[in-house]
């Protein structure tokens, strides 16, 4: 075969820049024979075979498609197949429905725990993020406003929200991509123009973030003290979005009841189950309140930092006895006050283009 040829649909380049075909997906590879043979002979899998495993999976998993094969990364296409299956098992009976999310728990923490060593740079979580937005407001749109229960103005609301919490992600991740790349040799100090701050390499964003609370998985980019505050902003969003549209799901496919004047609650649901349509948006109200629970937790925790001048690294040093003290008792060198340290927060990009426009000037 003349290897200047054009690729077929089925062939491609693969990670030694060598012509390959889909077909082969399954040959040739050492660290899946490693990896049989250390199970056969009742050894532990190496890291290395694993990660090996991996690579190799990625580069070879690929599409038909004109010009070459095109890759899938298959730790991003998962969210994609694991959401809409747990949702339907979990809308065949309340046990059923006790079973998936039970099951996605464990299943979440085992696979994070393999691709966060394996795979460092996966998009698997951001992926699960963006998946069950879509998901969530396709039932929404799809099955639960056909029961003819939200009002025009309830819709409106809800995909305000949505809306705001979108915008946030892209003003985070726009923020972020604005930062010094690694090795760029203007972020070796601690300031920009007037601001102090302390840098922190990211190995997953390639960039030095300043004042880094932490990396987001579920955002697939970094919290620092150039977005924190959108960050807040977007957990209010989310959770605001989240608790309005279980509630309008739940009282439109429950027996609801009037708490005060218009506001509504679902009173009874054991009838949901009868109906695929609305056991599905049931499932799909608990999904949305279980997450706004653990965003709930995230949210009050980023606004107790916030005010104490601590980030997540260094709450996670804390002793479990500060902790309980919500870190009063601790030793905060970076603090400046309550309001001292919000206004950095919410000021900081404005800090920051005045005191660069104040260098421009003194030139």
């Amino acid at each position: 075969m003349d290897e200047n040829s054009a690729l077929c649909c089925c062939e491609y380049y693969d990670n030694n820049y060598e012509r390959n075909h889909i077909l082969a997906c399954c040959c040739n590879c050492e660290d899946l024979d490693e990896a049989f043979e250390s199970l056969i002979t009742r050894h532990a899998v190496s890291q290395r075979n694993k990660q090996g495993l991996i690579m190799t999976l990625q580069d070879r998993l690929r599409v038909p498609w004109k010009g070459g094969a095109k890759q899938i990364a298959f730790d991003a296409i998962l969210p994609v197949f694991i959401l809409p299956v747990m949702l339907l098992i979990a809308s065949i009976s309340l046990w059923w429905t006790i079973f998936s999310f039970t099951t996605v728990v464990f299943f979440l923490i085992l696979i994070s725990n393999f691709l966060i060593k394996t795979i460092p740079y996966t998009k698997f979580f951001f992926m699960w993020t963006l998946t069950s937005l879509i998901i969530l407001y396709i039932i929404f749109e799809f099955i639960v406003i056909p029961f003819l229960e939200i009002l025009l103005w309830e819709n409106i609301a809800l995909s305000v929200l949505i809306f705001g919490f979108i915008m946030c992600i892209y003003v985070m991740k726009k923020r972020t991509n604005k930062l010094p790349r690694l090795g760029d040799c203007d972020a070796e100090s601690g300031y920009v123009g007037k601001v102090c701050c302390k840098w922190t390499n990211c190995s997953l964003c390639l960039v030095r973030v300043p004042d880094k609370d932490h990396h987001c998985v579920w955002y697939d980019c970094c919290v620092g003290k150039h977005n924190q505050c959108v960050f807040i902003l977007s957990l209010f969003f989310a959770i605001g979005a989240l608790v309005y549209s279980s509630n309008l799901t739940l009282t439109s496919v429950c027996h609801p009841f009037n708490l005060y004047k218009s506001i509504l609650l679902p009173d009874d649901c054991s009838e949901v189950y009868k109906l695929f349509e609305l056991s599905f948006s049931f499932v799909s109200a608990i999904y949305s309140i279980i997450i706004a629970l653990l965003l709930l937790i995230l949210f009050g925790q980023q606004l107790l930092l916030v005010s104490l001048g601590l980030t997540l690294k260094e709450w996670a040093r804390l002793p479990l006895r500060t902790r309980l003290c919500f870190g009063l008792t601790a030793h905060r060198p970076n603090s400046k006050g309550f309001f001292k340290n919000w206004k950095a927060v919410i000021c900081w990009n404005k800090l920051l283009l005045k005191s660069n426009v104040l260098e421009v000037d003194s030139m």
